[in-house]
């Protein structure tokens, strides 16, 4: 009875677990992919100023699309918004790559913007991160897309942004620099955006880890 009662307990666990995980072939169009970029200063800024999953911190998202057959991410990444293929984001990374799903209900939008976000191709990245659809960072590129699919309503909500240490409430130095040294601008404490955090957190997504094998 005891082992009985184990093997029950530890079936349970695993396909539980299971579950909770996607495999490349699972993946469709409209998914979501969050990754962490790793420890480059620019993607450590953005994951100490974003919320974090369970404890995971994510500096990078892109959406799943079809492309000339095939199945895609399509991203602003690099200083460009365009497609790569899921091999290449995936080798990007050494750890857990997140799916975001959004849920039955909003299956036929999450369609129509997975369409929409190829139009983006080619807009270049917005290295200010500012609320301008003309230059799109990562999360950006799919708050607009949904947009458009949503008749022009916000279907992700943008959210004052803050540049500032959480233990501190003082400005990232490195926030700081960057933007005095590149754009010669202060920081833009306060304006409103949207990161791979706050997708990542929205109540209308499941989210599974996509599973390397």
């Amino acid at each position: 009875m005891r082992f009985n009662l184990l093997f029950i307990v530890s079936f349970l666990f695993h396909s539980s677990f299971a579950q909770d995980q996607l495999k490349s072939t699972e993946l469709k169009a409209g998914d979501f992919l969050f990754e962490d970029l790793g420890g480059g200063d620019l993607s450590n800024a953005i994951k100490k100023v974003t919320p974090h999953y369970n404890g995971q911190y994510f500096s990078h998202v892109g959406m799943l699309t079809e492309y000339n057959g095939r199945l895609v991410v399509i991203e602003s990444y690099d200083n460009i918004a365009d497609t790569v293929s899921l091999e290449k984001f995936e080798a990007r990374t050494q750890q857990t790559i997140y799916v975001g799903r959004l849920r039955k209900e909003y299956q036929s939008l999450a369609s129509k913007a997975s369409e929409e976000v190829k139009n983006y191709r080619g807009i270049k990245y917005d290295e200010k991160y500012l609320p301008d659809s003309n230059q799109l960072y990562c999360a950006e590129l799919i708050y607009y897309a949904f947009k458009v699919v949503n008749k022009q309503e916000d279907f992700f909500k943008m959210q004052p942004m803050t540049f500032k240490d959480p233990a501190t409430h003082e400005l990232f130095p490195g926030w700081i620099n960057y933007y005095k040294n590149y754009f010669q601008m202060e920081v833009p404490e306060g304006k409103p955006g949207i990161n791979p955090g706050l997708l990542i957190n929205d109540k209308r997504l499941d989210v599974f880890t996509l599973s390397v094998n």
